[in-house]
């Protein structure tokens, strides 16, 4: 029997749902292209983002290998300016079920759970997989350039582009030096 193939383009609200038990008869392929309406909670990505690979059954949990690809532009952490970057990974991620944690409202997590995603049943959202990876893909303080000088704190001028117009402002948590100064003459 040929694996199942998922396809999803442009289809909003739709869960890309890879259930344990459709495993248990062979592993699932799956090709998810998620476009700007299924991302609008990302803004830093640009175009189309796709992964695709395979889910096969691990124990009572699934591993989901494959490739994700697409294009991204994180926004400077100074100046604002988008950043385009690609992110282009493989990945191989283990999904355990819920229920093997336990019933308990609290549960304390090892170092070997670290690598491990949970689901509740009865299977994995793939495109919340991939949604996930690429904010995991983001770096957290990108820069358009390491000598980036920021946005202007008074008025909002990109200080990368040349000075702006705002007056020079004298920092007063140092007058206080300046009596001190005097008095000692």
């Amino acid at each position: 029997m040929a694996p199942t193939t998922f396809s999803r383009k442009r289809t909003q609200g739709i869960a890309v749902l890879i259930e344990v038990q459709d495993l248990r008869l062979h592993p699932v392929d799956f090709d998810v292209r998620l476009g700007n309406a299924e991302l609008e909670s990302l803004p830093e990505v640009t175009g189309e983002l796709r992964f695709r690979g395979q889910a096969r059954l691990a124990g009572e949990g699934m591993i989901l290998k494959g490739h994700l690809h697409g294009e991204i532009a994180p926004a400077c952490a100074r100046c604002l300016t988008p950043i385009p970057m690609e992110v282009d990974r493989d990945l191989e991620l283990l999904y355990q079920p819920e229920s093997v944690l336990g019933e308990s409202a609290e549960v304390e997590i090892h170092a070997a759970d670290a690598d491990v995603g949970f689901f509740a049943d009865p299977g994995v959202d793939v495109a919340e997989v991939a949604r996930e990876q690429v904010v995991l893909a983001l770096p957290m303080q990108p820069l358009c350039r390491p000598d980036c000088r920021g946005l202007c704190a008074r008025c909002g001028a990109n200080l990368n582009q040349g000075p702006c117009a705002c007056p020079a402002v004298a920092d007063d948590r140092w007058s206080a030096l300046k009596t001190l100064r005097k008095e000692s003459r």
